[in-house]
């Protein structure tokens, strides 16, 4: 159970970088003028990429939550 505590601790962490790494809808109106950037994935190919290690990531977070939830018997009557 400490193994998939420390699987769900580090999952936390790496989906709450991704989403702020996410480019917001605003950016390409503030990127006209002149605080536009050049990106290694391109405009679309970063929104891309970046949405499916987010959709990955909240599976493998809701999958160790139920998880870790049914293991230390969460919702069971004390007796």
């Amino acid at each position: 159970m400490g193994f998939l505590l420390v699987i769900h601790v580090m999952v936390c962490i790496l989906l709450v970088v991704m989403i702020l790494l996410q480019v917001g809808k605003g950016a390409s109106t503030g990127a006209s003028f002149g605080g536009g950037t050049r990106t290694f994935f391109g405009p679309s190919g970063r929104a891309t990429f970046l949405g499916k290690v987010i959709v990955v990531l909240v599976i493998i977070f809701a999958v160790t939550t139920l998880t870790l939830s049914i293991l230390s018997g969460g919702g069971k009557p004390p007796g």
